[in-house]
């Protein structure tokens, strides 16, 4: 069977790359964002408000062990992202033998390096129970004004939406590979093929070249024009990180996308 198709994003959902480098947003696009990333809710049916406040605690608790990283701290730190994102695996990461959370904390020493984080990226996919998926939260948790998720509808949404150049051309903002599950082929995924395949290399090397770059350029024009977001935590105006950019997209294809 052929790779699923992306789907199509409702009109005049749009990105513009303009002349000089900078990017411009459709009034349809920013309105899009601003609403799904304030009632972003994760897990469902918790309400927005509980969702968000689950997710600024995780990241203050993980910003407090990433400021006193070790083996048990490391550890920690994979445990609650996996058991928040409801990864299948999670059982794999909790019982992790000792060699194993040493490979963690290895992992996540990576993530403070000022470069990009292909090599930390590959290391946690390397691990038990992790996959390019759960690694990606990971590194969202871990450094959260500069990281993002990818997972099936961030993926699908970016893929669908439409990157006009200065030239007119319509590309696609990303080009995840995606797959379908096993069984009926009824859902179809982010690929997440093991770290040896071509699959694998080619969403990871998506992530970290395209796609990170394209969320921060979004998050820059938001914040730019300025378009804040209301937390339904705290019920202030933020400002716009890329993994805002990433939690919007995801909300929305959670809400309307295809399966």
């Amino acid at each position: 069977m052929p790779p699923p198709n992306d789907y199509t994003l409702p009109n005049g959902i749009e990105a513009y790359r303009l002349p000089k480098g900078s990017l411009s947003l459709s009034d349809a696009l920013v309105e899009l964002l601003v609403k799904a990333r304030s009632f972003y809710e994760w897990p469902a049916d918790r309400g927005a408000g509980e969702s968000q406040q689950t997710i600024l605690t995780l990241e203050a608790d993980v910003a407090g062990r990433m400021q006193a990283l070790n083996e048990e701290n490391a550890h920690r730190i994979v445990a609650k992202v996996s058991e928040w994102a409801g990864n299948r695996k999670h059982y794999k990461i909790v019982q992790a033998p000792p060699d194993v959370r040493v490979r963690m904390l290895n992992s996540l020493q990576l993530f403070n390096a000022p470069d990009a984080p292909a090599n930390a990226i590959d290391a946690l996919s390397s691990l038990p129970g992790i996959s390019l998926v759960i690694a990606s939260k990971i590194f969202r948790f871990c450094r959260p004004t500069v990281g993002a998720a990818v997972d099936r509808h961030t993926s699908y949404f970016f893929n669908s939406l439409a990157f006009v150049t200065p030239e007119g051309h319509r590309d696609q903002t990303t080009n995840f590979r995606r797959e379908w599950l096993n069984g009926p082929d009824t859902t179809s995924r982010l690929a997440i093929y093991p770290k040896a395949s071509y699959t694998y290399t080619r969403n990871r090397d998506e992530f970290v070249i395209v796609y990170l770059p394209r969320l921060r350029s979004i998050a820059n024009t938001l914040n730019a024009i300025p378009a804040p977001y209301q937390c339904a935590a705290t019920g202030g105006q933020k400002n716009w990180r890329p993994t805002d950019v990433e939690m919007a997209a995801y909300y929305w294809g959670a809400c309307n996308a295809p399966r």
